[in-house]
């Protein structure tokens, strides 16, 4: 029987969560690199350039906990963040756009290591369709429907330009899609039980140059001081 503190496991503050895919990353790395059976929080810490006070309170709403002088379990650790991710659960994803970002995620093989897998490609462009994405054979769209039946597909990633993206997220939404991962910088209009992942590469570039430019500042008035 799953414990209470199990079952509040979602409503932890979204930094936390944020953080918790950080340690998810770095430990199944350290468990492929297998060095080491147990870390230790400021260990953790060092690596990701957080406190360790930071470590232990975010790991205080998980289960698996942490032994003095020792410190957490990797194996352990991980199986309870890979329940919490869903990395066991096998999910197929189809991605609708073949230019350069659809065809790098088409490519990409990270996603076997979080129970995922992109079962299909499309593209509207005439001269793309047929051609080879890796293993995969650019589709048009009209096969959108078959694919997600056939494959049982509840997440799609939309690498489109802005003025196409909402076209093909009402084209996906209509055929039972749950779950969008938007790499164009449009705002999409979806039903409320419609998930939508937005992964503008503008914002995050924003927020790069904001915090280089803080940190140049930084360096400035302490040489000054």
């Amino acid at each position: 029987m799953r414990s209470e503190k199990k079952k509040e496991i979602l409503r932890f503050p979204k930094a936390t969560f944020e953080r918790l895919k950080q340690y998810h990353a770095l430990l199944t790395q350290l468990k492929i690199e297998q060095k080491q059976q147990y870390i230790l929080s400021e260990e953790i810490a060092e690596m990701l350039r957080i406190t360790p006070e930071q470590v232990r309170k975010d790991f205080s709403y998980l289960e698996t906990a942490g032994k003095p002088k020792v410190g957490y379990n990797i194996a352990e650790l991980l199986a309870e963040l890979d329940e919490l991710f869903g990395t066991n659960a096998n999910d197929n994803i189809i991605i609708v756009g073949a230019g350069h970002l659809g065809s790098a995620l088409a490519n990409y093989k990270g996603f076997q290591n979080i129970g995922a897998r992109v079962v299909a490609i499309f593209d509207k462009d005439q001269e793309k369709i047929g051609k080879m994405v890796g293993e995969l054979m650019i589709l048009p769209l009209k096969d959108i429907p078959r694919v997600i039946r056939r494959f049982k597909v509840r997440t799609a990633a939309i690498c489109v330009p802005e003025e196409s993206a909402q076209q093909v997220a009402d084209l996906l939404v209509a055929y039972g899609i749950k779950a969008i991962w938007n790499f164009s910088t449009r705002i999409l209009d979806v039903p409320n039980d419609v998930i939508v992942q937005n992964e503008d590469i503008t914002r995050g570039l924003l927020s790069i140059k904001h915090m280089l430019a803080e940190s140049e500042k930084k360096n400035y008035e302490s040489s000054q001081a």
